[in-house]
């Protein structure tokens, strides 16, 4: 698992943790004042280094990836 947070950055994770939490785009943004924008550019890296397509997708994974 450590190996798998330390390829993403610190603001991945930061949208990783409000992901698990079930916080749409608008919340995540507004929690760490930043645009949506900006969470949707995140958003996308996430997907990427987790080889997924969708948030459902990643949010399964990740849950995966923190449980062990």
């Amino acid at each position: 698992m450590e190996n798998q947070q330390r390829q993403f950055t610190d603001k991945e994770m930061d949208v990783i943790l409000l992901l698990l939490e079930g916080k749409s785009t608008q919340e995540i943004a507004l929690q760490l004042a930043v645009s949506t924008r900006a969470i949707e550019h995140h958003l996308t890296h996430i997907y990427q280094k987790l080889g997924v397509c969708s948030r459902t997708e990643a949010v399964l994974k990740l849950f995966t990836l923190f449980k062990n």
